[in-house]
C-alpha cells in the first residue's frame, strides 16, 4: 500500500527522478559500510589498550608501515583510523542530508509549479469545480506534506534501516547466538508497541486530512468574508466555529506529538533490556577472558549508542507513515481525477492578435456545465464595432456564462463564434482575448504600488509611467493619487481612509484600459455602488469608451439607458434584443426587472 503510493508519486510527478532516488540508496549503503567499519575498529582498539601483548595478532593485518610497531603506536593508529572514519561518516551524513533535502525541495517546487500551471492553463469550467480554499490547501499543504513528510520519511526510513542492518550485522558477526536471542527479544517488544499503537495511529491518520482541509476552509472564509461577517453581526458564530475546528486540529496534532514523544522512551527501555540480555550472554560465553569481555562490551555500547537514535527514527517513521500516506494518496488521487492532460499542450506565448474591426457574431451557440442541463440555448446575436451592449436578466438567466463564453473561458458545446469572419476556437481564443479589458464585480487591489496595480501583469521595469498617469486622469483618480507623497509609487490604502468602492472600480477600469483593448467587458462592475457613483462611472465609461466596444452585464438603470442595445435573457435564451425603451414597452417582465432593482427611470435619468 505505502510502496504503491510511493511508486505513483514517482510515476506522476517524478519524471527524471528515479536515478537520483537510486543514488540515495547507494549513499545509504556507503553510510552503513562506514558505520560498520567504524564500530568494528573499536574491538581491536580496546583489546590493545587493555592487553598490549596481543599486538602481534593484528600486525600482519595492518599496512606495512604499521607492522612491527609498538603496541602503543598500533593502538593509537587504530584509534586515529576509527576517529577519522567516525568524523568522516558524520560529515558524509551531513552532506547526504543536504543533498536529499535539496532534492526534495526542488521536487516540491516542480510539483507546485506543475499544479499552478494546471490551475492557470486548464479550462475555466474545470478549474471552477475546485474551490479557492482547496487550491490553497493543495499548493500550501498537500504538496509539501506529501514530499517532506511522506517521500522524505520513506527515504530516511530506508537509509536508517540500511545503517541499522549493518550494525546488527556486526553484532551477529561478533556474538551470533546471543545476538540472535537479543534481536528476537527487541523485535517482539517493537512489534508489541506497534500493535498497541496501531488503532490510535489509524484513528489519527483518518482525522488528520479532513480536519486540516476544514481548518483551511474556515480560515479562508473568515479572512475572505470578514466584511460580510461584520455586517451580519456573525462574529461570535464564525469565531466559535473557527475556535472549535482549530481546537480539534490542535488536539489531533497533540495526540500525534505525544505518540512521537512516547516512542523514543519505549525504544530506550527495549534497548536497555537488550543490552542487559546481550551482556549476560557474553559474560557466560567469555568469562575466562577479561580483555575480550571488555572489548565486547565496548563494541556493544558503541553499537547501542548508534542503534538507539537510528531505531527511534525508524520507529517514528513507521508510526507517522500512515498519517503522511493519507496526504500522498490524496495528491495522487487529485492527479488521477484531473489527469493533467493539459500539460501536454502548453499554450504558446504569442504576440499575435486577432483584430476586431467590424463585428462579433454568435451563431446558434449552446453551452452546458452538465450533460442535459443547458445553460445557453441556441444563442445568436451580433456585436458591431463601437456598440455599447447591455446584458440583462434575472439571476440564473445565463448572463455571466454568456460573457465567459465570449471571452473563451468556457468552450461552446455547439455553434460558433466569429470575429470579422474568423471562427474562434481553443487554439486562437487567446489571441482574440488580447482585445478585451475586463472589469469584475469585486476588484482585487494588490499589495503593491498604484502603478503596478494599474499595469497588472507587467514587469515593474517595463511599466509606462506616463500611460499610467494618463489613465488615472481618464478615470478621474489623479486628484487622489497626486495627493499621495509617493504618487503612483504609493501603495493604495483600502478602507475608510483609503480607496472607496467607486475609486476601486475606477482603478479596475484603468487596469482594464492599460493594454488599450478594443473591447471593455463589465461583469456587474457597478452593482455594489451607490446610484450617484454608478451614474458617474457609467458617464465616464461612455466617454472613454467612445472608440471602443463596451459590453456590460448590469441591472442599474443609468447603465442600461446608456446602452445602445440590450440583450434581454431568460432561462438561457435570448428573449429579445433592443433599446431600453423598446424592451420596456414590449415586455412587462423587463419593466418588473427594472423595478426590482429599485432604480426606476423617475428616480434617476442617465445621460
Amino acid at each position: 500500500m505505502y510502496f504503491q503510493c510511493f511508486i505513483k508519486i514517482i510515476k506522476y510527478f517524478g519524471k527524471g527522478k528515479i536515478l537520483k532516488l537510486l543514488t540515495f540508496i547507494i549513499m545509504s549503503l556507503i553510510a552503513g559500510a562506514l558505520e560498520f567499519i567504524g564500530i568494528t575498529l573499536i574491538y581491536p582498539l580496546v583489546i590493545l589498550l587493555i592487553n598490549p601483548n596481543v599486538a602481534s595478532t593484528y600486525s600482519d593485518k595492518l599496512p606495512v608501515i604499521l607492522q612491527n610497531t609498538s603496541p602503543t603506536i598500533m593502538a593509537l593508529s587504530f584509534g586515529l583510523i576509527a576517529m577519522t572514519i567516525f568524523i568522516g561518516k558524520n560529515l558524509y551524513m551531513m552532506f547526504f542530508m543536504y543533498v536529499q533535502n535539496k532534492f526534495l525541495g526542488n521536487w516540491i517546487l516542480k510539483i507546485t509549479y506543475m499544479l499552478m500551471d494546471f490551475f492557470v492553463n486548464a479550462p475555466f469550467n474545470l478549474i471552477q469545480k475546485i474551490s479557492n480554499a482547496d487550491k490553497l490547501y493543495i499548493l500550501n499543504a498537500l504538496i509539501p506534506i506529501s514530499i517532506n513528510s511522506y517521500i522524505n520519511r520513506i527515504l530516511t526510513l530506508c537509509a536508517n534501516i540500511i545503517i541499522l542492518l549493518s550494525i546488527i550485522g556486526l553484532v551477529l558477526y561478533k556474538f551470533f547466538i546471543s545476538g540472535i536471542i537479543t534481536i528476537i527479544f527487541a523485535l517482539i517488544c517493537i512489534l508489541l508497541q506497534n500493535y498497541i499503537f496501531r488503532k490510535k495511529i489509524k484513528d489519527i491518520a483518518s482525522k488528520t486530512i479532513p480536519i486540516t482541509r476544514l481548518l483551511n476552509n474556515v480560515s479562508y472564509s473568515m479572512v475572505n468574508c470578514i466584511k460580510e461577517i461584520k455586517i451580519m453581526g456573525a462574529e461570535t458564530e464564525f469565531n466559535s466555529k473557527y475556535k472549535k475546528v482549530f481546537r480539534d486540529a490542535t488536539n489531533i496534532n497533540v495526540s500525534e506529538i505525544v505518540l512521537n514523544s512516547i516512542s523514543p522512551y519505549l525504544v530506550e527501555i527495549f534497548i536497555v533490556l537488550s543490552i542487559i540480555i546481550l551482556m549476560l550472554f557474553i559474560v557466560l560465553e567469555k568469562s575466562s577472558s577479561g580483555d575480550v569481555m571488555v572489548a565486547s562490551f565496548a563494541v556493544i555500547v558503541a553499537s547501542i549508542f548508534r542503534i538507539a537514535p537510528i531505531l527511534n527514527k525508524v520507529q517514528s517513521g513507521i508510526i507517522n507513515l500512515p498519517a503522511n500516506y493519507k496526504y500522498a494518496k490524496e495528491l495522487t488521487e487529485f492527479y488521477e481525477k484531473y489527469e493533467f492532460i493539459y500539460f501536454n499542450y502548453p499554450i504558446p506565448e504569442t504576440e499575435s492578435v486577432i483584430d476586431f474591426n467590424n463585428k462579433i457574431e454568435f451563431k446558434n451557440v449552446n453551452f452546458s456545465y452538465e450533460e442535459n442541463k443547458p445553460i445557453l440555448n441556441n444563442i445568436s446575436f451580433t456585436i458591431n464595432k463601437g456598440d455599447f451592449i447591455g446584458i440583462i436578466g434575472l439571476s440564473g438567466a445565463g448572463k455571466t456564462t454568456l460573457a465567459d463564453v465570449l471571452t473563451g473561458l468556457l468552450p461552446v458545446d455547439s455553434g460558433e463564434i466569429t470575429v470579422d469572419g474568423i471562427n474562434l476556437n481553443r487554439d486562437n481564443f487567446r489571441a482574440f482575448r488580447k482585445n478585451i479589458g475586463y472589469v469584475p464585480q469585486e476588484t482585487e487591489i494588490l499589495e503593491c504600488s498604484i502603478r503596478e496595480n494599474v499595469a497588472w501583469g507587467i514587469e515593474p521595469n517595463e511599466i509606462d509611467d506616463e500611460k499610467v498617469t494618463q489613465l488615472l486622469k481618464d478615470v478621474h483618480l489623479w486628484d487622489l493619487v497626486s495627493s499621495y507623497k509617493q504618487g503612483i509609487y504609493a501603495e493604495p490604502i483600502i478602507g475608510d481612509n483609503g480607496l472607496s468602492g467607486g475609486q476601486k472600480q475606477r482603478l479596475a477600469i484603468a487596469r482594464a484600459l492599460y493594454r488599450n483593448p478594443s473591447i471593455l467587458l463589465f461583469d456587474e462592475a457597478t452593482s455594489s455602488l451607490d446610484v450617484k457613483t454608478e451614474h458617474d462611472i457609467t458617464s465616464m465609461i461612455k466617454s472613454i469608451g467612445s472608440d471602443r466596444t463596451v459590453i456590460a452585464i448590469a441591472h442599474r438603470l443609468s447603465t442600461l439607458k446608456a446602452c445602445n442595445r440590450l440583450i434581454y435573457m431568460k432561462d438561457g435564451h435570448i428573449v429579445d434584443i433592443g433599446t431600453f425603451d423598446e424592451l420596456s414597452s414590449k415586455y412587462p417582465e423587463f419593466a418588473e426587472l427594472i423595478r426590482l432593482s429599485n432604480l426606476q427611470s423617475k428616480d434617476y435619468n442617465a445621460e
